[in-house]
């Protein structure tokens, strides 16, 4: 049997095991809920098919997403036409009333792995609006602002992670919550020319405050982090990493528009975008890369049919001496888009998308991209 449809059963088992004296029936669900049979435990299935067709008026090392940190800066010039449809996503949500509170279950994944195999994006277990424990969105980004773009990728310097964790969550209030979290740490660094190994020996430890009223929201979070490097010779170099992300969003035109923000900085922040964590100063010795990003976009419905999106997105980072010269220095990403909500659960829609990267040397490259758009989601 395979592996995934393996875990999925053993999930839901699990969760089935938790029922309580008061059975749900299948009329009393909400639509698109299902119980399974001889059970108490609900399921639903859904996700969306995505296709995309891009075209590149400029070379960029990343066809099927929008990578700024992949344009050249060689001066190279080219076109290209691609299509695919691996943001196609599944998802499987099972819930079930216990004690504890309610238990769920969730698995999502997408075709983003190698040679558009099926991928593992989410996986987690829920207990009530406490405990989470498994892969989601990291603690330290703002899950809710995540903008709304054609392009699968999102902004460069922009706080975007799914990291395995254990996560608690207290209520503070009606409309306010704290949460802690202990996440995969990455080891993602320039290393040392003496041999040895990046190790980490510590989790990410990350913290949020949110808080939501009518006219959105406002969040900020942390997080604080270890990265040592061991030497064969048996000494290490050690580094404390930290950062800031302050984000929101504002409800407008009777909550049908959004404004949202987001201004994350620290020193080893790239690690919640993929970036590195450190470089090497002139001695050769692990030195944090301070990184800096602000994202401001602007969501506007026209109608009920029609929706566009307007986003902006610059970031930099403080190169240490002993980073190569060809290391990212800056980066922009610019998004505008047209999308027409055909029907209630399919749309269609156009973006251009403008990026730009600069390096340690001041050489720098830009890249255009029109992308074309049609997704209809089942759930």
């Amino acid at each position: 049997m395979p592996f995934r449809l393996s875990l999925l059963l053993v999930i839901l088992s699990f969760v089935g095991s938790q029922a309580q004296n008061n059975p749900p029936s299948e009329s009393t669900l909400p639509p698109g809920w299902w119980l399974i049979p001889k059970t108490e435990t609900r399921f639903k299935v859904g996700g969306y098919v995505k296709f995309d067709l891009i075209h590149d008026f400029n070379p960029i090392a990343s066809p099927d997403f929008f990578d700024v940190s992949k344009i050249p800066t060689d001066g190279s010039k080219g076109q290209t036409t691609h299509m695919n449809g691996k943001e196609t996503r599944l998802f499987l949500d099972v819930r079930n009333d216990s004690k504890v509170g309610e238990l769920r279950a969730f698995v999502e994944g997408d075709f983003y792995g190698s040679g558009g195999a099926f991928r593992l994006r989410h996986a987690f277990i829920e207990i009530g609006d406490r405990w989470l424990a498994g892969q989601w969105w990291s603690n330290f980004m703002d899950e809710n602002i995540i903008p709304n773009t054609l392009d699968f990728e999102k902004p460069a310097a922009y706080a975007f992670a799914r990291h395995p964790m254990l996560r608690y969550r207290h209520k503070l209030s009606p409309d306010a919550y704290f949460a802690l979290a202990l996440e995969e740490p990455s080891t993602n660094a320039q290393a040392p020319t003496a041999t040895g190994k990046f190790e980490s020996p510590l989790p990410d430890l990350t913290a949020r405050y949110r808080m939501t009223k009518k006219w959105g929201h406002v969040q900020l979070s942390g997080f604080g982090a270890k990265l040592v490097y061991r030497y064969s010779s048996g000494t290490t170099d050690e580094l404390f990493l930290y950062g800031l992300n302050v984000s929101g969003q504002f409800n407008l035109a009777q909550q049908k528009d959004k404004l949202i923000y987001q201004v994350v900085y620290g020193p080893g922040a790239g690690r919640f975008r993929g970036g590195l964590s450190a470089g090497l100063d002139g001695n050769g010795n692990l030195e944090a890369l301070t990184d800096t990003g602000f994202t401001v976009g602007y969501e506007h419905r026209w109608s009920d049919a029609f929706s566009s999106l307007f986003l902006y997105n610059q970031g930099s980072v403080n190169n240490t001496e002993g980073q190569p010269a060809t290391s990212l220095q800056a980066a922009q990403y610019a998004a505008a888009n047209l999308v027409w909500h055909f029907a209630p659960q399919a749309f269609a829609g156009m973006e251009y998308l403008w990026g730009l990267r600069k390096d340690a040397n001041e050489e720098q490259g830009t890249a255009n991209r029109v992308q074309l758009s049609f997704r209809y989601a089942f759930n």
